[in-house]
């Protein structure tokens, strides 16, 4: 009734969210319901993918007018999992505030306020965890720590992310093991960076790496981009929708997801781009022009208007009336069984 009632005081054009085709089956069902009964296009953006009779279901029976993949990568299984039909499957990338996040030329300036002076400053923009490849990070510099004593490894993400295993007690005990008996405890610092301070450590690190080893793969990967947007180089895994943004030897490196081998050609990256500015600055050119070219915010902003209006003016044709009047039809669970 909640629901219903902002839809009626409202009267939205289209109503979009986020993930929920998996978390709260009975608000997506519940919003189908009333979508169909007020003739209002609804958008689902998909950032995660499930592989189980809940996720399917939901993909499938709410009535969706369009589902927003955040990749490739995530289209795939909407379409050949859920089978969706491809028509009602569009990717839409994440969008980078270009300017916020843009390059700064008073660098050792900003490391000299993080209490980074004089380091060669490694920044690991990702919530810490193993499948976000924080242990081999840690190892990578572990390996570089004598020929490049001033290396420091930043790991963000070390403040309230979500925990639903309540995996982070015992995951920081594991942390702080290996740091004693890897003797790097000199060389690693880990924080909790708010929002707006996160240009600020991207504009301070000298390389971004983003070493994902989750099994399904990452689903976009937001922060590389963002590091592109800044100028620097970034070092990627080669996980889910990461190879989408991360062109190897043109805007970044990409390195294979073999957790065996990872923490090696992690370093090895690592010390060819800290043994190379000129090849670190290249990248980085190259990594600002295509977030500008292909994950600006505002040019994202505009395929996002572009798709609603799509959406509005077929429910229009489809009913002539005005969109937000009650609608009578058929659900479209009533009417695939009324087809059978």
């Amino acid at each position: 009734s909640m629901l219903e009632g902002f839809i009626r005081d409202t009267s939205p054009d289209v109503i979009h969210a986020h993930n929920l085709h998996y978390f709260f089956p009975d608000h997506a069902e519940s919003l189908g319901l009333l979508a169909r009964k007020y003739g209002i296009p609804i958008v689902l953006t998909v950032h995660n993918y499930w592989e189980d009779d809940l996720c399917r279901h939901l993909l499938r029976d709410v009535g969706w007018d369009m589902v927003v993949a955040v990749s490739y990568h995530m289209k795939r299984p909407c379409l050949f999992d859920a089978k969706l039909p491809p028509e009602k499957v569009e990717v839409h990338y994440h969008g980078i505030d270009l300017d916020a996040y843009k390059a700064r030329e008073d660098r050792e300036a900003l490391k000299e306020r993080l209490g980074l002076a004089g380091r060669r400053v490694i920044f690991h923009p990702a919530r810490m965890c193993e499948m976000k490849g924080t242990l081999h990070g840690i190892e990578a510099v572990a390996q570089l720590r004598e020929k490049y004593p001033d290396i420091c490894l930043v790991v963000s993400g070390n403040g309230d992310t979500v925990d639903f295993e309540n995996e982070r007690p015992a995951f920081k005990e594991k942390v702080k093991r290996m740091l004693e008996d890897l003797k790097v405890s000199d060389n690693i610092q880990f924080v909790s960076i708010p929002a707006d301070e996160m240009p600020v450590y991207m504009n301070a690190a000298d390389i971004v790496i983003y070493p994902t080893i989750l099994p399904q793969g990452e689903a976009f990967g937001i922060a590389p981009v963002e590091a592109m947007a800044c100028s620097r180089p970034v070092i990627v895994t080669r996980s889910g929708g990461l190879p989408e943004s991360t062109y190897n030897d043109i805007n970044g490196i990409v390195v294979e997801n073999d957790p065996e081998a990872l923490s090696r050609n992690l370093a090895a990256n690592i010390e060819y781009l800290l043994r190379r500015p000129d090849k670190s600055c290249y990248l980085g050119t190259n990594g600002r022009a295509v977030a500008e070219e292909r994950f600006d915010a505002k040019k994202m902003a505009l395929r996002m208007e572009d798709l609603y209006n799509r959406l509005v003016i077929a429910r229009l044709v489809e009913s002539p009336g005005k969109i937000g009047a009650p609608f009578s039809g058929p659900s479209p669970a009533q009417k695939k069984t009324s087809e059978h």
